[in-house]
């Protein structure tokens, strides 16, 4: 089933009210599993497509294959299982598109918990740190990141650096290497228990990653440990801000700054 396609989860649902029928079952439990990763890189280089095209599997996949097998689920007061993420409880940069809408599933989660309580309906949210999957690997993020790169302007190289991208491709390699968790089973065991347990958790957070104090600090203070994780791990920052740092000089003013507000007094 293609999530991102009305016309693909409408045939599934009749598929699946065909085997209903003639099987004479119920249907218990509906897994929101599909995702994408889709684009890495700072913000700088990043689209709006970047961010809808994770948006239309990731969060809109998610409400349109709800929205269509939802009675179902009211009928047999079952469960509605969503995979969340552990970037809603600490996003790193350069993940924009990916967190932007698991944040934005995580409130679409909450809200239809409360919704569909008086239907007798669990609505439970698992929450993966980083295992070993297909969208964890080195060698499609490297890929991504390369596009992203080859497709940017001059202005943004010469901005971040010309070898930017080679530090990159080493800090994905890096991290990669030493927090990805292999042994997915953790997850496996969680959606079973979603799926079986006659009382399961309403919140399953699976993973050493999972960074749930983090959320709970202050926003200035979750800025520095942000900053001692990406010392820790050798994220690369842009090259134009290390070395005003080390000039202590402002950002020139030839350089965009987009996301800042300018105020001015007369």
């Amino acid at each position: 089933m293609d999530v991102a396609d009305d016309e693909s989860v409408r045939k599934s649902r009749e598929i699946v009210d065909n085997v209903l029928r003639e099987k004479n079952l119920v249907f218990h439990a509906l897994i929101n599993n599909a995702g994408v990763r889709g684009n890495i890189f700072y913000d700088d280089f990043l689209t709006v497509d970047d961010y809808k095209d994770v948006w239309e599997v990731n969060t809109c996949g998610v409400i349109r294959v709800t929205q269509t097998f939802r009675d179902l689920i009211k009928k047999s007061r079952g469960r509605i299982v969503i995979c969340g993420s552990a970037t809603t409880l600490f996003p790193t940069v350069g993940s924009g598109p990916y967190s932007c809408s698991k944040f934005a599933v995580q409130a679409y989660c909450n809200i239809i918990r409360h919704e569909l309580r008086s239907y007798g309906v669990d609505v439970i949210e698992i929450i993966p740190g980083s295992f070993d999957t297909a969208m964890q690997s080195s060698d499609r993020l490297i890929k991504m990141a390369d596009d992203v790169w080859h497709r940017a302007s001059q202005k943004l190289h010469d901005e971040y650096g010309h070898n930017y991208n080679e530090k990159v491709r080493k800090f994905i390699k890096k991290v990669q290497q030493n927090i990805v968790e292999h042994d997915t089973t953790l997850v496996i065991d969680s959606y079973y228990e979603a799926i079986v347990a006659k009382r399961p958790n309403l919140l399953y957070r699976v993973g050493w990653d999972v960074f749930h104090p983090y959320s709970l600090l202050p926003l200035r203070l979750q800025l520095y440990v942000m900053k001692i994780f990406m010392y820790l791990t050798g994220a690369p920052l842009p090259s134009i801000t290390t070395e005003n740092i080390c000039s202590k000089k402002s950002i020139p003013s030839s350089v965009d700054t987009p996301n800042s507000t300018l105020l001015m007094k007369k």
